[in-house]
């Protein structure tokens, strides 16, 4: 592999890097705020923590793939979506994003025969 495929392949992934540092961050973020709170229920677990950051690349990937090279600040919109993936999906659990997809694009989801 040489150097310009390795930035190209950096570049093509810039997104995901994004989220995975925003996961990073959100995470790091929460367990010091709960650390100056005093609460001793959360502590540090590295699997969390990972979790998170791959909850963050992918929600940075979507966000980053559904907007435009040249839209302004789109880079600070994907970092700030892997800073926010777990309420983001959070959210979308509580809502019932299922049922709004499927009564939205219902027409075009082909039913399985049973």
């Amino acid at each position: 592999m040489t150097l310009q495929e390795l930035l190209i392949l950096l570049a093509s992934s810039k997104d995901i890097w994004f989220g995975v540092i925003g996961g990073m961050v959100a995470y790091l973020f929460d367990y010091n705020r709960a650390k100056r709170e005093g609460n001793e229920d959360f502590v540090f677990v590295l699997p969390s923590m990972v979790i998170n950051m791959i909850m963050g690349g992918f929600v940075a990937y979507l966000v980053g793939t559904g907007l435009d090279t040249d839209v302004a600040y789109r880079d600070i919109i994907v970092g700030i979506s892997g800073v926010t993936a777990y309420n983001i999906l959070l959210l979308a659990s509580e809502i019932d994003l299922e049922a709004i997809v499927y009564k939205v694009f219902g027409k075009y989801i082909k039913k399985k025969k049973d």
